[in-house]
């Protein structure tokens, strides 16, 4: 007789893995967001973990290093950095095949795409956007609070601005996977 139970319900198995790379905890609260709304369904298992700042080498660096089997690796770096630093940044994410995703100059410049239907902000200095965004939307003592991006970041808004803004439309493609 069989010992297993056929109304338990089975594991959900993931056919492929992947770990993003945040730069820092701004990366990381964003990423966590849209893996909660976008990556449910995918069959992909997607893991974020945040780095500890620095240049942008030891970033990638330490995302090659990271525990784990994954299928592919995304570092996401803002593109704020010296061309010199980035260059040898893309040079070590390509010898460690790892899928170098760069925002320019920063992640607040997309989130302020996302939240302002349009504008440009890729003049704008990576510190001006940052002070923008904890200015208007969410103050930097709630930057890793959640909640606080559930409220700015619905589902509905991200898939509306996704078909405008290319970055946004990777990341989440990204966690789908279907880029």
């Amino acid at each position: 007789m069989s010992r297993t139970n056929p109304y338990k319900k089975k594991r959900r198995a993931a056919s492929q893995t992947l770990l993003m790379y945040g730069e820092g905890l701004s990366e990381e609260m964003f990423l966590k967001h849209l893996r909660g709304l976008y990556s449910q369904n995918s069959n992909i298992a997607v893991t974020i973990r945040k780095g500890k700042g620095g240049d942008a080498i030891s970033v990638v660096i330490d995302a090659a290093n990271a525990p784990g089997a994954f299928d592919r690796k995304i570092v996401i770096l803002d593109n704020d950095k010296g061309n010199v630093e980035m260059t040898k940044a893309r040079q070590e994410a390509k010898k460690r095949s790892i899928i170098l995703f760069e925002n320019t100059p920063c992640l607040e410049a997309i989130l302020l795409l996302v939240l302002n239907d349009g504008g440009t902000f890729n003049s704008k200095t990576s510190g001006w956007c940052k002070k923008e965004f904890e200015s208007k939307y969410i103050d930097k003592k709630k930057r890793t609070e959640p909640s606080e991006y559930e409220k700015i970041f619905p589902k509905t808004l991200l898939d509306k601005q996704r078909s405008k803004n290319l970055k946004l439309n990777t990341l989440i493609s990204f966690m789908e996977g279907k880029s």
